[in-house]
């Protein structure tokens, strides 16, 4: 990925995480960054390139930013389903994919 590319990918990734450039700059600021935020804003609109090192502080501080959006979006799944109700489900699945009639007699059910 060449610097263009760079810098714009961070500009999007700071609009997308509902940054404005002193909020990102803080953040950077917190992972140790140098540069000040004119330094930043000059970087995320590809006037000022940044070192390495500095261009990977800002990129952990937007990826953090855009998991805590994205993390706040995700639906949150239930940490207890119905017992049977799940069980009875699997089993009509598993025996349609085995081409069995899900509600036939099963050899578990047999009295010898």
């Amino acid at each position: 990925m060449d610097t263009e590319d760079r810098y714009r990918q961070c500009e999007t990734a700071r609009v997308r995480g509902e940054l404005t450039v002193q909020d990102l700059w803080l953040r950077y600021l917190a992972l140790g960054g140098n540069h000040d935020a004119f330094d930043i804003d000059g970087y995320l609109q590809g006037l000022l390139p940044l070192e390495t090192s500095e261009e990977h502080m800002l990129a952990v501080a937007l990826n953090e930013r855009l998991e805590e959006v994205h993390r706040a979006a995700l639906i949150p799944l239930r940490t207890t389903l119905p017992h049977e109700a799940d069980g009875d489900a699997r089993r009509v699945v598993i025996d349609e994919l085995l081409g069995r009639d899900p509600f036939g007699p099963r050899l578990s059910d047999r009295t010898d």
